[in-house]
């Protein structure tokens, strides 16, 4: 497997990914194999989680630190019905999933490898 980012670059924010284990990390332990602190650009993965978990779990953080760096100020209304619901969160994605994943070659280099 590629080696795992030391950081990413979300627009002008750049945030780090660390690993560490649940007897080093109080807020990791079963079925929590990740977490991600907006205060300090931080991603933090279970360093004890197997490879294909920690590249689902990377995914799953990195959709938090995208919603906390470009979409703080978004509320969504309060009453959308499923699809209005489904597009609105599609739309807060799909570009800048795709400029992350550009702007990062080693991070979709890893999230996809073996």
């Amino acid at each position: 497997m590629s080696k795992l980012p030391s950081s990413i670059k979300l627009g002008t924010q750049v945030w780090t990914i660390v690993e560490h284990t649940s007897k080093e990390d109080g807020m990791l332990y079963e079925d929590n194999y990740g977490y991600t602190m907006e205060r300090r650009n931080m991603i933090v993965l279970d360093k004890d989680a197997s490879d294909s978990r920690k590249r689902q779990v990377l995914m799953h953080e990195i959709l938090h630190a995208i919603r906390f760096t470009f979409f703080t100020g978004s509320k969504m209304a309060p009453k959308l019905n499923f699809e209005d619901t489904e597009h609105y969160f599609i739309g807060m994605y799909e570009e800048t999933l795709l400029m992350v994943l550009k702007d990062n070659p080693q991070l979709l280099e890893h999230l996809i490898g073996e």
